[in-house]
């Protein structure tokens, strides 16, 4: 049920998205309008994941995300409405797209915290990659219908489809609360209140610089995503000489080629691949940045997109799967509040820099600018696995040095089995 809504969710998040995007493309012609979409759309991310974490290290992070999704849906529903009377305007667009985005930075600290209370712990690195299976799915179908419906029905219909997907995640949590899953003992919870205020997620960075590399680590695979997402409608129309809607089928591309990563993903995290797996996948990503630069047509630049695709999925759910593992539930939220903001709050930066770069080259130098982030990300996580003291081995990461040092930090006990 957590993942069937979190799919549901993700299929409208990422309708919203492209469809967003394509409709203030339409309207102004231009690329660094989207780019201004993207950065006031991502910037909630950067001004209350931390809120959001110390809510979820304080309350039951079911309640949190039954009710921030009420209001999202509340406010889609208005988009939708003013779209079908014919009066939204980009900054309807942008100023919805601000508000979505608050509430999803409040309630997702405390959704990928609930995961490690679901599943044993060493399970929770692939639990972690099917996590991303079900956001990645939703990349590829959502883009599609928003493709597909804003070349058919227009806006109207595309957020009214994103305001009825808020349903998913409500009805998933209650499930989780009804039957008692997810949720934390009473002992557990007064503990956890008691010590929200006892360390602050950057002074626990500062005590584990392990968590900090991981972190730069997980930029470095996700900003190439938001490059191409950005830059879609305007690539496809300047070099691949297509019309603006069918930016929904390269970010589909890309969704793709990151889904048949994680088919093979578990068999090789399991073969004890997981730094090999991280460290590949940004050389992939590298590789999916050139290609995708020099294509010319719509087949060869879904090929260099779907290799940024692939990449992140081998990199991204071992540095998070990692973190998860690793952090104790006393902290988790605030930590995993840090990585959101490093996941999707580099989107509004990233998003504003490659519009500026599309209007002043051209949108294909601006896809190729992505390139600069493969070395950064292979040198911090190097330096974490260093710091760390042990290699991640299969089936998951264990109670080593890093994991009880986290526990001092926070005046928790060690990390539990289960």
């Amino acid at each position: 049920m957590y993942w069937a809504g979190g799919l549901l969710s993700n299929l409208g998040t990422w309708l919203q998205a492209v469809a967003g995007s394509i409709f203030v493309y339409q309207l102004t012609g231009s690329a660094l309008a989207v780019g201004v979409l993207n950065f006031v759309g991502f910037l909630p991310i950067l001004l209350f994941s931390l809120a959001g974490g110390q809510l979820s290290d304080r309350f039951d992070r079911r309640t949190i995300v039954i009710r921030t999704h009420l209001v999202s849906g509340t406010v889609a529903t208005g988009l939708a409405i003013l779209a079908f009377a014919g009066i939204a305007s980009e900054v309807h667009v942008i100023v919805v797209a601000f508000a979505l985005n608050t509430s999803y930075a409040i309630a997702k600290p405390s959704l990928i915290s609930l995961v490690p209370n679901l599943v044993p712990r060493d399970e929770v690195t692939d639990a972690v990659g099917l996590n991303s299976l079900q956001f990645i799915l939703g990349q590829i179908i959502g883009p599609t219908i928003a493709a597909l419906v804003m070349a058919t029905a227009g806006a109207g219909p595309a957020f009214a489809i994103n305001a009825a997907t808020y349903i998913g995640p409500i009805a998933s949590m209650v499930y989780l609360q009804r039957r008692g899953l997810g949720g934390r003992k009473a002992a557990e919870m007064v503990g956890a209140v008691a010590r929200s205020t006892a360390v602050s997620a950057v002074a626990y960075v500062r005590e584990q610089r392990w968590v900090l590399a991981l972190l730069i680590g997980v930029v470095s695979c996700s900003a190439p995503l938001e490059v191409i997402r950005t830059l879609a409608p305007a690539f496809v129309v300047e070099q691949l000489g297509e019309s603006e809607s069918a930016a929904g089928f390269i970010v589909t591309a890309q969704s793709v080629g990151s889904a048949l990563a994680l088919l093979i993903f578990v068999p090789l995290r399991r073969r004890g691949l997981s730094h090999q797996m991280a460290a590949a996948g940004l050389l992939v990503q590298a590789i999916g940045v050139i290609f995708t630069t020099v294509a010319h047509n719509m087949v060869a630049a879904s090929f260099g997109v779907a290799l940024v695709g692939f990449g992140f999925s081998l990199c991204f759910p071992i540095l998070t799967g990692t973190l998860q593992a690793e952090v104790h539930d006393q902290v988790r939220g605030r930590v995993m509040a840090l990585h959101q903001m490093f996941h999707l709050g580099n989107r509004p930066a990233t998003a504003l820099a490659v519009g500026v770069l599309a209007t002043a080259f051209g949108a294909g130098p601006a896809v190729l600018s992505g390139i600069v982030l493969a070395p950064i990300g292979l040198m911090a996580t190097r330096q974490a696995w260093r710091r760390m003291g042990a290699v991640v081995q299969a089936p998951g990461p264990g109670p080593d040095a890093a994991a009880e040092a986290s526990q001092t930090a926070v005046g928790g006990d060690p990390p539990r089995s289960g």
